[in-house]
């Protein structure tokens, strides 16, 4: 049994880089901010600083920490169960490689079926020391996303 949160492999590429490969058949929802800002959206009366602006400054905070952080976080907190039960019927899994340099993330995304987890992480783990991306069979790749 695969433990969560720890990578399946770990391998470097030829720069030096490690990757880790993280195995997991729950796709959670992603983290949505919300749009509004204040600050920004609204310019202060007469175009400055003022009087007026320095009063709406604790309701813009509390816009801010409402709309970025409170509403997407219970978002997640309520389609994470949906996503756990959907993941555990589906019979596909994905497969994960993520590269930590400095405060950039660099993660590659494949999708397989359960049965091919095993060869599938083999060809990939292969390609990352070769420092390719690879499209194993029986694999779709999804793409790179930088963080």
């Amino acid at each position: 049994m695969r433990r969560p949160f720890k990578p399946v492999r770990t391998v470097t590429d030829p720069t030096g880089e490690t990757w880790e490969l993280y195995v997991s058949r729950v796709a959670l929802p992603a983290w949505k901010q919300g749009g509004y800002n204040s600050l920004l959206d609204e310019p202060a009366m007469g175009g400055g600083w003022g009087r007026d602006s320095v009063l709406e400054l604790p309701f813009a905070l509390i816009g801010f920490l409402w709309s970025s952080i409170l509403v997407p976080f219970l978002r997640l907190l309520f389609l994470t169960p949906f996503a756990v039960v959907k993941g555990r019927r589906s019979q596909s899994a994905r497969i994960q490689a993520m590269c930590f340099s400095g405060f950039d993330r660099e993660t590659r995304t494949w999708t397989t079926t359960i049965d091919q987890v095993d060869s599938v992480l083999e060809e990939i783990a292969l390609g990352l020391q070769q420092g390719k991306v690879v499209q194993p069979t029986g694999a779709i790749y999804s793409g790179e996303q930088d963080d």
